[in-house]
């Protein structure tokens, strides 16, 4: 009888043990996997990191690349003239610009003008109190990243006078080319006589300023204010 219960305890002594080393492998085992779930989450994590950061990057670099080709396009539009009224016109640049950019230029054209200068519609303008001559007035406005303006209507011609602070002429981007014996605008647009009229002679060394709404043919030389019209919203 004493052998018997010896033996049941003995039994159930070896079951708890049994049950004991069980429970501790099983422990190690969750703790082990609990710690390689753990790394794996952490390099999960830093991968994801990395790819977001190479993407912001990159669409960076598409930016730069884009407002690099915007800004090469503006300062090739319109160059130095070989002589008065005859404007060398330089567009090589703008040709290698996709219509995909060339919107996308458009659209950062679309912002608030800089400091001093006026916008209307997608241009911004800036009114001198300075004279020059119509070959410094437009070497003024090149090194200023825009141009004489280009008026293109009756409406931006009543801007123009409206923002006028004196009566007297003022350049604007037309003038009468050696070469094509014609009135043309500093891009190289030929004036719509449909539109502007010009008063007085037209001659070789001709250039024109507004006042009080209309078009006059002055001499090249004559010193009056100007206007520049910025490139980037053309």
């Amino acid at each position: 009888m004493e052998d018997e219960d010896r033996y049941m305890t003995l039994n159930l002594q070896l079951k708890k043990r049994s049950s004991s080393q069980t429970s501790q492998v099983k422990s190690k085992d969750g703790s082990v996997m609990s710690h390689w779930y753990k790394i794996l989450l952490g390099i999960s994590g830093t991968v994801n990191g990395i790819l977001v950061l190479t993407l912001i990057s990159l669409s960076l670099l598409v930016s730069q690349g884009i407002l690099l080709k915007c800004q090469e396009a503006k300062n090739s539009n319109i160059t130095q003239h070989d002589d008065i009224g005859n404007l060398i016109m330089n567009s090589g640049t703008r040709g290698n610009i996709s219509n995909k950019d060339r919107s996308y230029c458009g659209s950062k054209a679309t912002g608030l003008c800089p400091s001093e200068w006026l916008k209307y519609q997608k241009k911004c303008y800036w009114f001198s109190n300075e004279m020059k001559s119509w070959s410094d007035s437009y070497g003024y406005c090149l090194g200023r990243k825009s141009h004489l303006p280009i008026i293109q209507d009756q409406l931006e011609m009543a801007f123009i006078q409206k923002n006028l602070k004196q009566a007297n002429y003022v350049w604007i981007g037309l003038n009468f080319t050696s070469l094509k014996r014609t009135w043309t605008w500093v891009d190289g647009s030929p004036l719509d006589s449909k539109t502007f009229s010009i008063k007085g002679p037209t001659k070789e060394n001709s250039c024109a300023a507004t006042k009080e709404s209309k078009i006059y043919s002055e001499t090249c030389s004559s010193v009056f204010r100007w206007i520049c019209q910025s490139i980037n919203n053309q």
